[in-house]
């Protein structure tokens, strides 16, 4: 336990070093930024003690702090489940209350296409959400959106 404890708080560590950058005006790519975050931890994880100091990759830049927490987040808990050989249903229950990629994704395409979200047809890729954490995913997307 004591070394999973050990390895999430260093992929943590690792991601939230990346906050500490400013952003540009220009709409950021959320997707890209979450894959370079990634490539940023599994290049972390496989220089073990020899990893260096992370810094704000290129493809975050414009992405706010709030949103690269979460997906600081959502690395971590994908990282550590892949690790560790969790289920997905662990993985499920570690990352409760957080929206995945493609209810993020989802969200995004409804309010890309109408302008609107009807909840009901995001069920099967957001439905595991309560309407709060719905609300505020979509409160999330939308501001991701704003020029």
């Amino acid at each position: 336990m004591r070394t999973r404890t050990t390895t999430a708080a260093l992929i943590t560590a690792g991601l939230l070093l990346t906050l500490t950058a400013c952003g540009s005006d220009s709409k950021p790519d959320i997707a890209a930024c979450k894959t370079a975050m990634g490539k940023q931890v599994d290049e972390a994880m496989a220089a073990g003690e020899e990893a260096v100091e992370g810094t704000r990759p290129a493809a975050c830049d414009g992405v706010d702090d709030k949103t690269l927490e979460r997906l600081a987040g959502e690395i971590t808990a994908a990282k550590t489940a892949e690790f560790f050989g969790d289920t997905p249903e662990e993985t499920a229950e570690a990352a409760a209350g957080e929206p995945s990629a493609d209810c993020l994704a989802w969200i995004e395409t409804e309010l890309l296409s109408s302008g609107s979200i009807d909840a009901a047809s995001g069920a099967d890729v957001c439905g595991d959400l309560t309407d709060e954490e719905l609300d505020r995913a979509i409160e999330d997307v939308t501001n991701d959106l704003a020029p």
